[in-house]
This record gives structure tokens, sequence and C-alpha cells, in this order.
């Protein structure tokens, strides 16, 4: 069976590497550290869930997913944003969301992101 596919977007590298350390025996993971090429990224490595920093040097997590939502072959990806600006006792006692979409608060644990991913991930076309 083929490993479902997850786009893991920040801009802190030492984040994105242990990310991927600890997913890829489950899930075929790719990780970038800016923005500005994730529509080129997403179209060729089809992601079934895309994992979004917010605040990127580049450009805005939320101007990605805004460009993303734009083409009609990558509109329906969930998105999760994983993002500092959301204190982590807030994400875990509300709904919170980062322009209606899921987040999760950073420091995000390993056990708290396989979470997400599941439940998210069940969400994929």
């Amino acid at each position: 069976m083929d490993k479902k596919r997850i786009l893991v977007v920040d801009d802190e590298e030492a984040f994105t590497r242990v990310v991927r350390i600890n997913l890829e025996e489950s899930y075929q993971v790719r990780v970038e550290n800016t923005g500005r090429n994730i529509v080129d990224v997403v179209r060729s490595f089809c992601p079934d869930l895309i994992m979004m920093d917010v605040m990127m040097p580049d450009i805005d997590g939320c101007e990605v997913v805004r460009k993303l939502k734009e083409e009609k072959l990558l509109n329906d990806i969930p998105v999760v944003f994983i993002t500092a600006l959301v204190g982590k006792s807030k994400s875990e006692n509300t709904k919170t969301s980062v322009n209606d979409y899921p987040c999760l608060a950073k420091p995000v644990s390993l056990e708290d992101l396989i979470q997400c991913i599941q439940k998210h991930l069940k969400k994929t076309r």
C-alpha cells in the first residue's frame, strides 16, 4: 500500500528535519523551508495533507494557502497550520483555527502531530 503524502512547510529547518525523521516510517514526507514555490511543489508532490507554518520570512502561510485554493486541482487538499501565534493552552482548550483552517500550537508534541495528521487524513480525497 502506498504511504500517504505529507508536505511540511516551515522556515525552521531543525523543526522540519525532526518532523520528517519522526514521520517518514509511516508517511511519505516532503519538507520545504520556504513558501515561494509551494504551488509548484504541491503540483509535483501531490500531498494528501499540508502542514503549513503561518509566519515565514518570504511569504505568509495564509497567502500560500490562498494561492493553492485558487488552483482547481489543488484546492481540496487539507491544510493544517502549525504556528507559535496561538498559545498551546488556548489551542488545547478551544477549537482554534487560522483563517478557518485547523492549527497546532508550537511547540507541538509528536503525539499531537500524529493525532492531527490521522484526523485530517481521513478527510482527504
